[in-house]
């Protein structure tokens, strides 16, 4: 019989995570319960259970589990640096290509499917998209297609989330889901830029900012039907916050210091008023995504600010050891900042939706 000590272990190993552990246990009290005809509790439930094993406000997810890990994803890494170099070389691109999709897929059925490994599964998934957006491009290059279809990338775009799709469909690796919105923004920019090019050229920042804030809602909704993070959901919205919050930050910080990044007084207050507030949702939401995208730009900020007081040579040491005690202040009090500041906003109904802020001690 498998103990508690067994699936501590599997955890250990990689072979499971922590919330499969708390599930494994869940399930085996209620069979337990059930043969003793003593059924649970009103209100005893997985999460319940784990919320006392795993913390949300930890946002984790899963990686590497082990060394091999590593190791076969230098392997993936290899194989499609070799095809990529022999399609450049020897020509034949799009037959290249298509090997790289087929091994794509039959390493999936190996490392994704059968041996769960994480990091391979990613490189995997990212490597047939790619495969089949290439792939696509070559076979649509010098077709005379109709300019609606911007050259073929639309199709290309089109191929990447459609691959991403297909990907999900069989192996459930979690970064799909953002491999698949990546390549409908990619499809929807191509589209603009074909059917209205001066306004893809002078609203890109606008466009951008907004498929960063469909891709947002879409990581919310998933948070929200899994609060304490115990399922798949959890991992592929992180994922589609790490896309949302580029999409987001970047276009929006660009739109006011412009391409060159030229930095006042006003505008680095206004950045830094940005990115309280980025900090706000943050916490509310429980993930760091918008703040990571933000750092550089708070960083340059407040160099500048403190570049108007002192010599120029002290202003980046300064403004990095700033950032730098803002990081891990934040870090060292992210429990106790959701606690101060969720319960004191009027979020209603949806503050049940939100990760619980008393999983554990602070």
């Amino acid at each position: 019989m498998i103990v508690e000590e067994d699936l501590q272990a599997a955890v250990a190993e990689g072979i499971i995570d922590q919330a499969q552990a708390v599930r494994i246990t869940h399930l085996a009290r209620l069979r337990i319960d059930a043969k003793t005809a003593n059924p649970p509790r009103l209100g005893d439930s997985v999460t319940a259970e784990a919320g006392r094993a795993i913390d949300p406000d930890d946002e984790r997810f899963r990686l590497i589990g082990g060394f091999n890990d590593v190791f076969v994803a230098i392997g993936v890494g290899l194989l499609a640096g070799a095809l990529l170099g022999l399609s450049r070389v020897v020509g034949f691109g799009d037959a290249f290509s298509a090997v790289a999709l087929i091994a794509a897929w039959g390493l999936s059925e190996v490392f994704a499917r059968r041996m769960r490994l994480a990091l391979p599964s990613i490189l995997l998934a990212t490597m047939f998209c790619a495969s089949a957006s290439l792939l696509v491009a070559q076979l649509a290059a010098d077709r005379g297609l109709p300019s609606i279809l911007y050259g073929g990338w639309v199709l290309a775009a089109l191929a990447f989330s459609g691959a991403a799709l297909l990907h999900h469909w069989r192996f459930r690796v979690p970064i799909t889901m953002a491999l698949m919105a990546g390549g409908a923004i990619g499809a929807v920019l191509a589209l603009v830029s074909a059917l209205a090019p001066a306004l893809a050229q002078d609203y890109l920042n606008p466009i951008l900012a907004l498929c960063g804030l469909s891709v947002f809602a879409l990581a919310l909704r998933l948070d929200m039907r899994d609060p304490r993070r115990l399922t798949r959901r959890s991992d592929a919205a992180f994922w589609l916050h790490l896309l949302a919050a580029g999409l987001i930050v970047h276009p929006v910080f660009r739109g006011m210091v412009g391409a060159a990044g030229s930095f006042t007084t006003g505008t680095s207050l206004v950045v830094l008023g940005i990115f309280v507030v980025l900090g706000i949702i943050a916490l509310v939401i429980d993930r760091r995504a918008l703040l990571v995208s933000a750092l550089s730009y708070a960083g340059i900020a407040v160099a500048y600010l403190i570049s108007q007081s002192v010599s120029g040579d002290l202003s980046l040491p300064l403004a990095l050891l700033g950032l730098a005690v803002l990081v891990l202040a934040l870090s060292a009090g992210w429990r106790m900042l959701r606690r101060l500041l969720v319960p004191a906003l009027p979020l209603g109904r949806w503050r049940e939706r939100l990760p619980p802020i008393d999983a554990t001690p602070a």
